[in-house]
């Protein structure tokens, strides 16, 4: 819920690019908070939207960009990154001035690039990015909780009109989110780390497991270290394309923390081993001790 000191922002009409897990749950919570007016589910799935619709995260589902963006004071992307391109050129000839634009993708350097690219004026679109999400799939998945309570990134390009970034950020703050505001590239070069990596290393250490076995033996250590491999994979297959640079810094760190590891195994070395065992412990104490 947004706190109370929390502004709440004259959103108007909204429309949703995009009703599975992310969009759904904004609609959701949208429509329990009585933020918006209307909110307009638009895709090509007619079974999705119908299923947005049935769940309440929409009050209408359409394929017509024109008639949902026609008096719509905020319009909210959530495709997957892939499709990024395509709708913002579809958005373009149904662009006007009292629409403001922010998606929900996990990157933000090439969304940002794709708005600069189709849209008549990109200083309307803000980048967002709520760190919220599951590894489950679709709107069955959505929930107006899944939001309150998690951070959530908006990056701006130095031509971003500031009224169109503030009813963005009041839009997350009001959903209960805590805004953090930052450059599209130190977005993703910190995903990259947080995010994107940890998500291919449960997929790397699954592939581990098929080489070497132990399936019968694995329990909820595995279970829950693994557990962002069951991930949607097309979904995450963009996102690491998408952040292809930052991601390949990341894994270049990472290789260098394996060979740590696997030096101080080598020469039984029992020191060099405790000491990376102990910086880890209280880097992550560290970081769950602001999280209390």
């Amino acid at each position: 819920m947004p706190a109370s000191n929390t502004p709440q922002p004259d959103i108007g009409r909204v429309a949703i690019i995009g009703t599975g897990l992310l969009g759904a749950s904004v609609g959701l919570a949208l429509r329990r908070l009585g933020l918006a007016q209307r909110v307009i589910g638009v895709g090509r799935t007619t079974d999705t939207l119908v299923e947005a619709q049935a769940l309440g995260a929409i009050d209408e589902g359409t394929d017509d960009y024109a008639a949902a963006l026609a008096d719509t004071s905020l319009c909210v992307i959530a495709v997957p990154l892939s499709c990024f391109g395509q709708v913002f050129r579809a958005i373009a000839p149904h662009d006007h001035v009292g629409l403001i634009i922010t998606d929900v993708g996990s990157t933000k350097a090439s969304v940002h690039a794709a708005a600069a690219a189709a849209l008549p004026d990109p200083s309307r679109f803000v980048g967002s990015h709520p760190m919220a999400g599951s590894e489950k799939r679709g709107p069955s998945a959505a929930s107006a909780d899944l939001l309150p309570g998690k951070p959530c990134i908006v990056t701006t390009e130095p031509g971003t009109n500031p009224d169109a970034a503030a009813l963005v950020e009041g839009l997350w703050a009001a959903l209960g989110m805590r805004i953090i505001r930052m450059s599209a590239a130190d977005h993703d070069r910190q995903t990259a780390a947080i995010s994107h990596l940890p998500h291919a290393a449960a997929v790397l250490l699954v592939q581990v497991a098929a080489q070497l076995g132990g399936w019968d033996i694995a329990s909820t250590g595995f279970r829950d270290t693994t557990r962002l491999a069951s991930s949607n994979p097309p979904m995450r297959a963009d996102i690491l394309t998408a952040n292809r640079a930052a991601m390949l810094e990341a894994i270049d760190a990472f290789a260098g923390q394996l060979d740590r590891l696997r030096t101080a195994l080598d020469r039984e070395d029992h020191a060099m081993l405790l000491d990376l065992l102990n910086d880890s412990q209280q880097h992550r104490d560290q970081w769950l001790a602001t999280k209390e």
